[in-house]
């Protein structure tokens, strides 16, 4: 049987072995690329070997294999650039010796950080830690409202002149986290506000939650910003700015 649809006999179709041995048919592993990751989020599990997790390769999945790969590398880069920015690069117990990822430190960021498509400039943006994103469902979603700052300028997000507009971010409207969707071509969401649009859009101005703000627009204890940044009243819009700039003035 085919490990990827389980549902035919290899013989049935025609197969290819995959670069690590294992055999599939050629239109599961065609699908399988071309459908990608399930939800917002980019991940690349989709483009492993099902059977040993090894990174699928063969002649014939180049054309896919391509685009993946080029993804792969952005998400890589940028995740390994704000690791470093945020000082996290040289934790001894993540790192060092005997750590998690001693010997891929890129991993550990890409596992930390997450990342989504941009709809218009087709370019990987940074949405905020994994962590927060997991907490969400995120299967139904709208790819036409994942845009990243520099493509969603609504609040005049200044272009920083060392990284472009790659990194421009924005607060979520109704709390102190980072935005991820851009909605109705005039509001910025996080994640789990945006699972929660219906009803924190109705939520009147005045009874929103001061800084500092959860997801959902919730109070939140303590005097701190998540964000490490004074911003305007929840409920308004607010550029970033350089979301690599600014973690290396924060950390």
């Amino acid at each position: 049987m085919c490990m990827i649809c389980f549902t035919e006999a290899l013989s049935a179709a025609p197969a290819i072995q995959l670069q690590c041995g294992h055999v599939f048919h050629l239109h599961c592993c065609r699908h399988v690329l071309m459908k990608r990751w399930v939800g917002p989020r980019i991940t690349f599990g989709f483009s492993l070997c099902p059977i040993c997790k090894v990174p699928m390769e063969h002649p014939t999945l180049t054309d896919l294999l391509a685009n993946i790969k080029e993804l792969y590398e952005d998400v890589r880069r940028k995740a390994l650039m704000r690791l470093e920015y945020e000082g996290l690069h040289k934790a001894e117990s993540t790192f060092g010796p005997g750590g998690r990822y001693h010997e891929d430190p890129a991993a550990y960021a890409m596992e930390r950080y997450a990342y989504y498509v941009c709809y218009k400039c087709q370019k990987a943006y940074y949405g905020g830690e994994a962590r927060c994103d997991a907490q969400v469902g995120g299967e139904t979603f709208d790819p036409t409202e994942l845009v990243c700052g520099g493509c969603s300028d609504v609040a005049g997000a200044q272009m920083c002149p060392k990284h472009g507009a790659d990194f421009l971010e924005y607060k979520c409207r109704y709390c102190c986290s980072v935005a991820v969707f851009f909605c109705f071509g005039t509001t910025h969401f996080c994640n789990p506000c945006h699972d929660d649009f219906q009803r924190v859009t109705t939520i009147p101005k005045g009874e929103l939650p001061s800084c500092p703000a959860g997801p959902k627009a919730k109070q939140l204890e303590g005097d701190e910003c998540p964000l490490h940044v004074k911003h305007p009243p929840t409920g308004e819009e607010f550029a970033l700015g350089c979301g690599i700039c600014r973690n290396a003035h924060t950390f």
